[in-house]
């Protein structure tokens, strides 16, 4: 494959800004395990459109800024049954470590413990606490995301090997063999299923 005429079909700057289909997205992270170079230009794209979006920001008002913050991390609108915020890259893992240890404070002192945070008919977030390693798996009808808030854990994703620490965040393509190690536990995570069939 010539990876140069993947970079330059624009793909990749479309996987950074989430506007790929599920399918289409699944295919791309496979081919950024695959490749180190295409997960070099990734961050690159990453860098760039960062350092655009800050050039060219402008600052809301007080009161569009407290709206926006309340309808993005406002604890009711996040732990909702029927309304969701999904996890991504781009999430504050901050706000979420603060979100959940409110409304779960003994998952501070667990050693191992999972708790439903939300779900609907596409989405399921749980709050999960581990210091045991999560054994191999793999999932052909939904799309496993995490987003580390606490501790520090080892990721294979079939033979691609990476750490994630608090702020960390993977997804996991469809039909493919993954497993995490603990490093420094307990992990502390959101974990996130997304139908494939919506």
């Amino acid at each position: 494959m010539n990876l140069q005429t993947y970079i330059e079909s624009g793909i990749l700057e479309l996987y950074v800004l989430n506007m790929l289909d599920e399918t289409t997205n699944a295919e791309v992270q496979e081919m950024i395990l695959r490749f180190p170079e295409l997960a070099e230009e990734t961050v690159s794209i990453e860098k760039a459109l960062e350092n655009y979006a800050l050039q060219n920001a402008i600052e809301p008002s007080a009161d569009l800024k407290r709206k926006i913050e309340q309808k993005l991390f406002g604890s009711d609108e996040i732990l909702s049954k029927n309304e969701i915020i999904p996890i991504s890259e781009l999430s504050d893992y901050h706000k979420w470590y603060d979100l959940v240890t409110a409304h779960f404070p003994h998952a501070l002192q667990a050693e191992n413990f999972a708790e439903l945070i939300a779900e609907n008919d596409e989405l399921k977030q749980l709050l999960v606490v581990s210091s045991f390693d999560i054994e191999e798996e793999s999932h052909a009808d939904e799309y496993e995301s995490f987003l580390i808030l606490k501790g520090r854990c080892r990721c294979t994703v079939d033979n691609h090997v990476f750490y994630l620490e608090p702020g960390g965040y993977t997804q996991i393509p469809l039909k493919t063999n993954h497993r995490v190690e603990i490093i420094d536990g307990p992990v502390m995570a959101i974990v996130q299923y997304r139908s494939a069939l919506s």
